[in-house]
């Protein structure tokens, strides 16, 4: 008879989130994993494969939290320029403490291994697709009502708010303090007008 898993699911992939996000794939061992979660190798092989399926899991359980799901839920039903305020507050917020340092696990994830799996790489591209998509939807619907610029290209312009953010995540793993940041976002912003 086998035997019922005695560990709360959720719980053990947070965990194990924090370890991808403080040491990267590559440089996250099994038994890192196993410390950190709390659990055995044979329930992690049982629950998630292996070290490259529970990754999967980690990183779709980040982005539930991370702040482009909230510009997700609401592109079609937010207030536009308010939503991209708002990721972008969310950025600032997320980069300016000590914990800020480890920038975006999606972010590092893709600068890591975008090149080296195929698996992942579609996971990325999905992930960026789906908040470049969010974001010129957020930017038509603005430009529809007049308040974000209607001379802008929407697709371009959601390209570059995307990168300004991706860029704004990688320049806070450095510490150059909310000043540095806040003018990241500003700047960012300004292409809405």
């Amino acid at each position: 008879m086998a035997r019922t898993k005695e560990f709360d699911h959720d719980d053990v992939v947070c965990k194990a989130i924090n370890v991808f996000w403080s040491k990267g794939f590559e440089a996250t061992s099994i038994q890192d994993l196993v410390d950190a979660m709390g659990i055995n190798r044979g329930s992690i092989y049982d629950t998630f494969g292996d070290k490259a399926g529970l990754f999967d899991v980690a990183l779709s359980r980040y982005q539930m939290d991370a702040p482009s799901q909230r510009l997700l839920n609401n592109a079609d039903t937010g207030n536009p320029r308010e939503e991209i305020e708002k990721f972008f507050n969310a950025l600032l917020e997320l980069n300016d403490c000590p914990e800020g340092q480890r920038g975006c696990l999606m972010t590092n994830s893709i600068a890591e291994l975008a090149n080296r799996d195929e698996k992942i790489a579609a996971h990325f591209n999905a992930s960026v697709e789906r908040l470049e998509d969010a974001l010129h939807t957020l930017i038509k619907r603005g430009q529809e009502t007049g308040d974000i610029a209607p001379w802008r290209d929407a697709r371009p312009l959601a390209r570059s708010l995307l990168a300004s953010a991706q860029g704004l995540t990688v320049v806070s793993k450095v510490n150059p303090g909310k000043e540095t940041l806040s003018d990241i976002a500003a700047m960012a912003l300004t292409l809405l007008d």
